[in-house]
């Protein structure tokens, strides 16, 4: 039986993905956010600063037991790990420039999907 979200060994990391989450699933914070910073100043190398110290992209099934709970939520990270990848693979000079391409799209559908799949949907 998977873990229920109490028995997560590092239980503080799920609630900082779960805030990630909430950013990269929302566009108008990132416009409100990241458009507006200084291009030296990268506010989406912070999420993916979060990401790789965390592993819970490059290694979700590694994470079961203390971040994630259960297989839906490793698929979801392994979706938006893929998806991610293809999105910060693009030239680009800002995130502005990321968040404004076609693939971004793709990350926010992702993002609002492990969303989903953590039981976060309302958020």
């Amino acid at each position: 039986m998977p873990p229920k979200t109490a028995e997560l060994r590092t239980p503080w990391i799920r609630a900082q993905l779960i805030d990630w989450l909430v950013r990269l699933s929302d566009k108008g914070w990132q416009e409100e956010n990241w458009m507006s910073r200084d291009p030296g100043n990268s506010g989406l190398d912070e999420a993916l600063d979060f990401f790789d110290d965390s592993g819970v992209l490059a290694e979700p099934r590694g994470r079961l037991g203390f971040v994630l709970v259960d297989e839906e939520e490793v698929a979801a990270m392994q979706a938006l790990n893929s998806v991610l990848d293809r999105a910060i693979s693009v030239p680009s000079s800002s995130d502005a420039e990321i968040i404004q391409t076609r693939v971004w799209n793709d990350v926010i559908d992702a993002a609002r999907g492990a969303l989903v799949a953590m039981g976060e949907e309302t958020r």
